[in-house]
């Protein structure tokens, strides 16, 4: 019996996996990481850059986000901490400026060792998304795709948070952020 195009069958014709066949799925689901740490500091409109290579021809399928610290916004409207991702730093061209943390008036925490996905099987985050977890910040907004997260060129890729209007009400701290690539057929 034949398979369908597209499908690997992982069987010889006695019922035992094939070693062939199990290294090309191996080779065709591959998935990589990569982590990248940076610093944020506590001062309004400045803005902390760090950038990691994606490979070629893969898709980000997660990018998780976990502070040191704590990381609380100044309490006022406009305190916000926003990310943003692109092929230039602080360009967004993949996802513009967006509140990681959204101080509509009340302090917002961010805390410490909290995994963050800003982005999870592919799916930028909705808005709200991490105000039922522990730890996870009350109000987020939403994270929209400008651009695709597949590429079939090795590209670097650019991180920036910035927090907004007032000074951050924690120390500075350091930040991981932790990216999941799947390769693409």
């Amino acid at each position: 019996m034949s398979a369908l195009p597209g499908v690997i069958d992982v069987r010889d014709n006695v019922g035992v996996p094939s070693v062939g066949d199990v290294r090309a799925i191996a080779t065709r689901v591959g998935a990589q990481a990569t982590a990248t740490t940076g610093t944020i500091a506590v001062t309004a409109n400045a803005t902390y850059d760090v950038s990691f290579t994606q490979p070629a021809g893969t898709s980000i399928k997660n990018i998780i986000m976990i502070a040191a610290g704590n990381l609380v916004t100044g309490g006022s409207s406009g305190d916000d901490i926003d990310f943003d991702l692109g092929t230039a730093a602080g360009g967004g061209q993949i996802i513009d400026e967006k509140a990681i943390a959204d101080d509509g008036g009340s302090a917002v925490t961010i805390a410490a060792n909290t995994p963050l996905f800003i982005v999870e099987n592919g799916l930028p985050a909705v808005a709200n998304k991490f105000a039922n977890m522990s730890g996870g910040p009350a109000t987020s907004e939403a994270m929209t795709l400008a651009a695709s997260l597949a590429s079939s060129s090795e590209r670097t890729l650019h991180i920036r948070l910035k927090p907004l209007a007032s000074d951050l009400a924690t120390a500075a701290t350091t930040v991981t952020f932790v990216i999941d690539f799947i390769t693409l057929p």
